[in-house]
């Protein structure tokens, strides 16, 4: 009958919990079952024994900490009662029913110590008939032990006074199941679905993803917390923004945690460490270079695209001869090409350089001078019958006999160089007519600079 019972009530209890779980103390009605053992005292002359007993409680919580509970008990025992026949053993019955104050030591913990106090109604009845009702008081604690928020195992002690015409001290253990049914969420401050009672972090961010104890995950180390972190993977030591994703300061999609050359200007096309490819070696960007395929060694404007200063078609960098008058037909070199079959001298007898020019007080041939040299000495070498006078000419800046001496030093420079060219000696006179044969003003600069020449003169 008692395994009956108990079997009945605990069943009810798993069946109904499920549909009303419990989620916090505050607001919950707790039921249970329990069966233990009771030590009796001595009882109007009666002398009961030590025996099992089985009940049934339920209570209400008002708050995660004081609850009220009622419970129903029942102790079925034997006592030594005289008779005609001398003493024999007389069933009879023990049955209470209790109305307590709970107090929660531990809400909302897995392991709920209590204590608890209260009032009650106790009836003892005969086999042989007749009863008897007292009023009792007890006090006790004990632990509830809970398997998850609804379902759990609770102990119980517990110290009973009966009065009576001879008041009776009894004391009981007891264990049983307990189920917890409604109830609202435990207390949760900062939303982040761990109570207040159990979280270690009570401040943690709303959206943060935490731990049982309701600290905040960090799994990248980034700073920015799990669940806020837009970036959750973002490797160790790399700097990131208010969302938790790799900074990028210089925009060319390299993060800075791993670019090698964060300042790279934007727009530029970088490798895999973030640094700036040039590749066509012009010192402009790949991405900002508007004309990526530019040949080596020529020099190019801010946009990586080449300059021809003279015009003519070779670029500055390869070109020896930077500036060609313009119009002039010039080889792969940039510089101005003399038909090397053409007669120098067609119907003049004085050929002007034009293009080889002296620097103030100078003699020295220049490098941009040495193309049109050039192709001088290859038309001579084509006209072996020809025979010249090279004529030096200075500007009006010297003295007389010191522009004499300056001509004629110009002259041989240039009769020097045709020799070198393979023109035979025996063929070239060389003279300096000072600056007595001016060809422009000597009073400008551009007419000093046309007077500084040096001439070719058909001889006879």
């Amino acid at each position: 009958m008692r395994a009956r019972m108990l079997l009945i009530l605990l069943v009810g209890c798993l069946l109904v919990a499920p549909a009303l779980a419990a989620t916090g103390d505050e607001g919950e009605i707790e039921l249970g079952v329990y069966a233990g053992q009771a030590s009796l005292d001595t009882y109007g002359g009666l002398n009961p024994k030590n025996d099992s007993l089985f009940g049934g409680r339920i209570g209400y919580w008002f708050t995660d900490v004081w609850g009220i509970e009622g419970s129903w008990q029942k102790l079925n025992t034997q006592t030594r009662f005289p008779s005609s026949s001398g003493l024999s053993d007389i069933d009879f019955d023990l049955t209470a029913g209790r109305a307590n104050v709970m107090f929660n030591m531990r809400p909302g913990h897995t392991f709920r110590p209590f204590l608890t106090a209260g009032f009650g109604i106790g009836k003892a009845t005969l086999d042989t008939g007749g009863s008897e009702s007292d009023s009792q008081l007890n006090a006790g604690g004990g632990l509830r032990w809970m398997f998850s928020n609804r379902i759990g195992a609770r102990l119980d002690g517990r110290w009973v006074r009966t009065s009576s015409s001879e008041s009776q001290t009894d004391y009981e253990a007891t264990l049983g199941f307990t189920c917890l049914l409604g109830g609202g969420p435990p207390k949760d401050a900062d939303g982040d679905g761990v109570g207040d009672r159990k979280d270690k972090c009570p401040d943690t961010p709303r959206g943060a993803t935490v731990d049982e104890k309701g600290c905040p995950k960090d799994s990248d180390g980034d700073g920015v917390l799990d669940g806020l972190d837009r970036c959750p993977d973002t490797p160790k030591g790399w700097a990131v923004d208010a969302q938790g994703c790799p900074l990028d300061s210089d925009g060319d999609g390299v993060p800075d945690g791993k670019d090698a050359c964060p300042n790279t200007p934007k727009g530029a096309v970088v490798d895999d460490k973030g640094c700036p490819k040039d590749s066509d070696g012009d010192g402009v960007f790949d991405g900002l270079d508007r004309c990526p395929d530019t040949p080596k060694g020529v020099k190019v404007d801010d946009k990586g695209c080449p300059k021809d200063s003279d015009g003519d078609g070779v670029f500055d960098g390869p070109d020896r001869c930077p500036d060609t008058p313009r119009g002039d037909k010039v080889d792969a070199n940039g510089c101005t090409i003399v038909p090397p079959k053409a007669p120098l001298f067609q119907e003049k007898k004085t050929l002007v350089l034009e293009g080889v020019r002296f620097e103030t007080d100078k003699w020295d041939i220049l490098p941009e001078d040495i193309a049109i040299l050039d192709s001088v000495a290859a038309s001579l070498n084509d006209w072996p019958d020809v025979r010249v006078e090279v004529a030096g000419h200075t500007d009006s800046t010297g003295g007389k006999q010191h522009n004499v001496e300056l001509s004629d030093k110009r002259a041989s420079a240039v009769r020097d160089y045709l020799a070198s060219k393979g023109v035979s000696m025996s063929r070239m006179t060389e003279k300096g007519y000072g600056d007595t044969e001016p060809v422009a003003d000597n009073k400008t600069k551009e007419g000093r600079a046309q007077n500084r020449r040096v001439e070719l003169k058909k001889l006879d």
